[in-house]
């Protein structure tokens, strides 16, 4: 593959800005205006994407690595794609999600044989799975991903903004004053207790998740961010 030299990194042109990269963001990150050095587009980028090299251009750079590798028809290519597309490529939406909020592919795995090594060693052979990481707020490495059915991600999906205790799943109600624990399965969100505190509420959602023999990753295992 390809290397990216280090003046080909995208280049700041303009002043950085601060702003939520989603709507669910918990905190602001630095902005700036890039000009990309392999064609000369300008865009959008967090600033420490940029510095890390998760973000090597305006999406150009992808599209060459995309056809350069020759093992296309492989199965997991385009998990691949989609996966390096998601943390690099500021031209499709879901970009704000994934490289606009910091997430990024690990150097290891921007080599597409590395990758599809650790797919023919970890994958469940089974239909419904998809690529997963475990800790919603760090990017893709074989450290921080696993295989997981829909019903899975759905309940550890990164907790809203709104969410101040830290905990997927429990959330500080105003009207009542308590800490209210809940979780969605099978896209319907259910209601399981108000409690005192937060590590009532915490316990209470593990419990839930663990009578019903639900696939998860319990609450309390989740880190608080910083």
């Amino acid at each position: 593959m390809e290397e990216l030299e280090e003046d080909m990194k995208p280049k700041l042109i303009g002043e950085t800005w601060r702003k939520y990269p989603t709507e669910t963001s918990m905190q602001k990150a630095t902005y700036g205006l890039f000009e990309c050095q392999y064609c000369k587009k300008e865009f959008e980028c967090i600033v420490q994407s940029v510095k890390s090299g998760s973000t090597k251009s305006c999406g150009c750079f992808t599209t060459k690595l995309n056809t350069t590798h020759g093992i296309s028809q492989n199965k997991f290519y385009n998990t691949w794609k989609h996966m390096v597309d998601r943390c690099t490529n500021p031209k499709i939406k879901a970009y704000k999600d994934y490289g606009g909020r910091g997430i990024s592919v690990c150097e290891e795995w921007l080599n597409i044989r590395n990758f599809v090594d650790w797919c023919d060693l970890t994958h469940p052979n089974m239909e419904g799975y998809t690529l997963d990481r475990i800790n919603n707020d760090k990017g893709y490495s074989p450290e921080n991903c696993t295989w997981s059915d829909k019903t899975t991600q759905a309940i550890n999906k990164r907790r809203m903004k709104n969410n101040k205790s830290g905990f997927v799943g429990v959330c500080w109600d105003k009207k009542t004053n308590k800490w209210r624990s809940s979780i969605v399965v099978d896209k319907k969100y259910k209601y399981i207790k108000m409690c005192e505190t937060e590590e009532e509420a915490v316990g209470f959602r593990d419990q839930y998740i663990i009578d019903n023999h639900l696939p998860h990753k319990l609450s309390h295992q989740y880190i608080k961010e910083k």
